[in-house]
């Protein structure tokens, strides 16, 4: 029985792959299979997955006919899957060994619909390595709700990369299918968030080791660091239709935080739209952004006030990089 279909999206990945896929056959105390869906890459991603293909059964390459976004790769990879429990890789990212076998463990043992652990950050450009969640800020597994998952991602000043919307999961495959929960094949930006948030909503019992067994390398060129107005408007709207939900229901502690995490939602938000105006020499559009709202000035200043330390780096380090892909950037 395969206890683990290892899914790794991958778009232009030949510089990150062969040491991805290694990462995941080096997991040992699980039976598993590795497929790697390709998204139509035009450099050698392919042809380097099918050569680790025809040395080692496990791994297989799934290759699609036409660029659909990282959404319709995880899907197509999730579709394919044959294990019980469904662990998502990014193309550029790896498995700490015996990470599998910790969870799985898990897993079991809390009859856990999903399972996740800490987050290793590797910093591509000062080489830097940290917990995302530092040592003892948690000293045991424990249950995340939703409540609490909203609440995780609400950024604080004392720990701005602490974000359980970057968590990696294990999900049980018989949980998705029988709740047909799949990405948003619509999302290009915070398609992660979207699906934990439709499992929790469809009652999943999700537990987190404190334990950081998933090296997630942090890249300037990032779509978790680039996101369009159009990206962002998207997440405010699925936040909003989720307020008003808990509103209608009377849940006013989870319509309490989701009302602080769209703010800070729309925080970025209107920043992005300002500063991308501004960039494309259209003032008119920008101050359309910078008194969209009531607090929409605020909220551009405090997150020109939050980015100012990330521009001045970018600036010392000669400017920014305008190529390059990361977490199936497709």
């Amino acid at each position: 029985m395969i206890q683990a279909s290892v899914i790794i999206p991958a778009y232009n990945a030949e510089q990150y792959i062969q040491a991805t896929i290694a990462s995941a056959m080096q997991q040992k105390g699980c039976d598993l299979e590795i497929i790697v869906v390709d998204d139509r890459s035009t450099d050698n991603t392919a042809a380097i997955v099918a050569e680790i293909a025809r040395s080692d059964a496990r791994v297989s390459l799934l290759a699609l006919p036409r660029n659909g976004g990282p959404s319709v790769a995880r899907n197509a990879g999730i579709g394919a899957a044959r294990g019980t429990w469904i662990a998502l890789l990014d193309a550029d990212d790896a498995f700490m060994p015996g990470r599998l076998a910790a969870l799985i463990a898990l897993g079991e043992v809390k009859n856990a619909d999903m399972v996740a652990d800490n987050l290793l950050l590797v910093d591509q450009v000062d080489g830097s390595e940290l917990p995302m969640l530092a040592p003892g800020a948690l000293t045991a597994p424990c249950p995340i709700d939703l409540r609490e998952f909203i609440a995780r991602n609400i950024s604080a000043p004392e720990a701005p990369r602490t974000n359980y919307g970057f968590l990696k999961p294990l999900m049980r495959r018989d949980f998705l299918t029988r709740h047909g929960l799949r990405y948003d094949e619509n999302v290009r930006f915070a398609e992660d968030f979207a699906l934990y948030v439709a499992c929790l909503r469809a009652g999943a019992r999700w537990w987190l080791h404190p334990e950081p067994f998933y090296r997630y390398l942090v890249r300037p060129d990032s779509l978790t660091q680039i996101q369009t107005t159009g990206d962002l408007d998207a997440l405010r709207r699925r936040q909003r239709a989720l307020l008003a939900e808990a509103q209608a229901t009377g849940d006013g502690p989870l319509a309490a935080l989701l009302r602080q995490h769209l703010r800070t939602v729309d925080r970025c938000y209107y920043y992005r739209g300002f500063t991308d105006e501004l960039k494309a020499r259209r003032p008119q559009r920008a101050l359309g952004y910078l008194f969209a709202s009531t607090d929409s000035t605020l909220l551009v200043a405090q997150e020109g006030a939050r980015q100012l330390p990330l521009i001045l780096r970018k600036a010392l380090q000669g400017g920014y990089n305008k190529g390059g892909n990361k977490k199936a950037a497709q």
